[in-house]
């Protein structure tokens, strides 16, 4: 009919060009997204460190700068109920800030109450309280999601592994020294670690370890692996926040980092920082 307009569609090959385009958009831009969010779980897990530790200057404040120390000695990221007790009774903290939100699945009620042996899959809802009794909770501990350099009572047996300097397990906010050709050796607070993010592998191989998988105690319990907080490239590190004995922190890239540390007579996993 004359005067009519007839609407032209989209022909099939221009729809698959427009499709084909936002491909390639998301391709640029998704990366680019995935980049800012971690940086802002950095940001976040950061944060987290500073506020365990301002619950453990508090304490320390109150005791001649003593922290409190494990009595028992365990992994770097496992901490007694009655030490998270202490940080927790210091402020508005919940449990999460002990976890990176970078590994978010850490953050589950059988690692909380690891100390309870609950099985895998238990509801967040799980109701039995915890035990109350004061030794039952500096015996039990939970699995954090970072490291604590935290000595024991009884004290470590052995110092961090390093290739440069002495590192040290932390027993004081007042004081750290290290050994240095059998002499006693002040360090400045500000060069001491206390918490670290986790950056564990299977094997001391920094070029070929596996960072996303690594078998531990859990593993043994539940068959699941420990992986290390912050990622690049499917299973290599990228590096961890740390937190340091005068209550800064700062972002240390894997390849400054160095493996410092296992559990006796487990050779996995392998500890960085």
């Amino acid at each position: 009919m004359r005067g009519m307009t007839v609407r032209k569609g989209f022909t099939l090959i221009e729809l698959l060009v427009v499709i084909a385009v936002i491909a390639v958009l998301m391709g640029i831009l998704m990366p680019a997204l995935s980049a800012v969010r971690e940086q802002g779980r950095r940001a976040v897990c950061s944060q987290n460190e500073k506020n365990t530790g301002l619950g453990l200057f508090l304490y320390a404040n109150d005791y001649n700068g003593k922290l409190p120390l494990n009595e028992v000695d365990r992994w770097l990221f496992d901490v007694s109920y009655w030490t998270t007790d202490i940080i927790l009774a210091s402020g508005g903290f919940d449990r999460h800030i002990f976890y990176c939100p970078s590994w978010s699945q850490r953050d589950n009620i059988i690692f909380w109450r690891y100390g309870e042996n609950l099985p895998a899959g238990t509801s967040e809802n799980y109701e039995r309280p915890e035990p109350t009794a004061i030794a039952t909770r500096k015996d039990y501990h939970r699995i954090m999601g970072y490291y604590w350099l935290l000595d024991t009572k009884a004290g470590r047996a052995n110092p961090p592994m390093s290739t440069t300097e002495s590192k040290v397990w932390v027993r004081s906010t007042v004081e750290a020294s290290a050994k240095v050709n059998g002499v006693k050796v002040k360090k400045p607070l500000g060069s001491v670690e206390l918490i670290t993010d986790v950056t564990a592998s299977n094997g001391p191989d920094r070029d070929n370890a596996d960072f996303a998988g690594a078998t531990g105690g859990c593993w043994t319990r539940w068959q699941v692996t420990d992986r290390s907080n912050h990622l690049k490239k499917g299973t290599h590190a990228a590096g961890g926040n740390i937190l340091f004995l005068d209550g800064h922190t700062q972002w240390r890239q894997f390849d400054q980092m160095e493996h410092r540390w296992f559990w006796q007579s487990f050779g996995n996993p392998c500890l960085w920082w």
